[in-house]
């Protein structure tokens, strides 16, 4: 049977709901390990693959119970080479896992009652290096033959979109999104920037944007901000052409700085309504943004109350 084509982001003017911090999820509310914080080998295990449909299938009954779509942003962020090398992956298996995580969503999207049009599946990627360091040596061409690996397989999957996740330098960033026009699926690029609102390799994100558009003909569909707070990034934003390329937030929940957040050992949900009211009033000065989610702390209930505001303010 053939699948129905999902609208995307970027061809409506739709609310879209994606899903939260998937990792932070798993670790402190389900106590699993994440070996080099990487999901996708979870569902290897038969009580983790059932933590993680309870999770995904979740999201997908808000999105059906507020009418929204929902894009399924998959497990992949570490399942690139390096990464999977760390994990005792070959290539093969690498590839294997990726449609498997393919698979859970689309499973997970017909037990909710989720519409095939309103079903995106998104192929994520991580950076190749650390997220929270600059990796100097990257340049654009290796991140764009470095990437192609990946984004290759989820074409061949079907993947509808490739988002990438908490990028720290234009330089990936141009890579991926060249590496994704190369394979004809459409790409998402999702900066994340530190206390200064700014991206960890110094630029600001109207430099960011304007640096990928320019080498790239404006290839990313649209961008997104993630793993910062609305406190970091809101003052960020800016009424100007730059900003309208920003279609998507993914925010923490809390406002801690990465390094704090990451040594806490334990988890900070924040305050699911307080940044629900942050998000609604973000969108109302940046009305193009339509894609909303979560990171680091967030999940199903915060993405719910998130969903709820902005369709209330519509």
């Amino acid at each position: 049977m053939t699948r129905t084509n999902p609208r995307l982001p970027h061809q409506t003017t739709d609310i879209f709901l994606t899903d939260g911090g998937t990792e932070t999820w798993l670790m402190y509310k389900r106590g699993f390990e994440l070996p080099e914080f990487s999901a996708f080998h979870l569902l290897n295990d038969e009580r983790s693959a059932a933590a993680l449909r309870e999770y995904y299938t979740a999201f997908a009954h808000v999105a059906v119970k507020l009418g929204t779509p929902f894009i399924f942003d998959s497990l992949t962020y570490r399942a690139s080479r390096d990464w999977g090398t760390l994990l005792g992956y070959s290539s093969q298996s690498l590839a294997e896992m990726n449609n498997k995580c393919f698979e859970l969503y689309r499973e997970c999207a017909a037990e909710a009652g989720l519409a095939e049009e309103n079903t995106v599946i998104s192929g994520c990627i991580g950076p190749k290096g650390d997220a929270y360091k600059t990796n100097q040596d990257l340049t654009a061409e290796i991140a764009e033959a470095y990437h192609a690996e990946q984004i290759g397989t989820f074409k061949a999957a079907g993947a509808d979109i490739v988002t990438a996740l908490t990028l720290n330098t234009t330089d990936e960033a141009i890579g991926i999104a060249r590496a994704s026009s190369e394979a004809g699926i459409p790409s998402v690029i999702a900066f994340t920037i530190e206390k200064d609102r700014k991206l960890r390799s110094g630029e600001t994100l109207k430099q960011a944007i304007e640096t990928v558009d320019a080498a790239t003909s404006n290839a990313p569909a649209y961008y997104m901000i993630n793993c910062s707070h609305p406190v970091d990034f809101g003052p960020a934003l800016a009424s100007e052409p730059w900003a309208n390329r920003i279609r998507g937030l993914r925010a923490n929940a809390s406002s801690l700085d990465h390094g704090t957040l990451c040594q806490l050992g334990h988890l900070e949900e924040g305050n699911p309504d307080e940044l629900a009211s942050q998000y609604v009033d973000i969108r109302a000065t940046h009305p193009k943004m339509n894609v909303f989610g979560g990171c680091c702390g967030t999940d199903y209930v915060h993405v719910e109350k998130i969903g709820r505001a902005l369709l209330a303010a519509a």
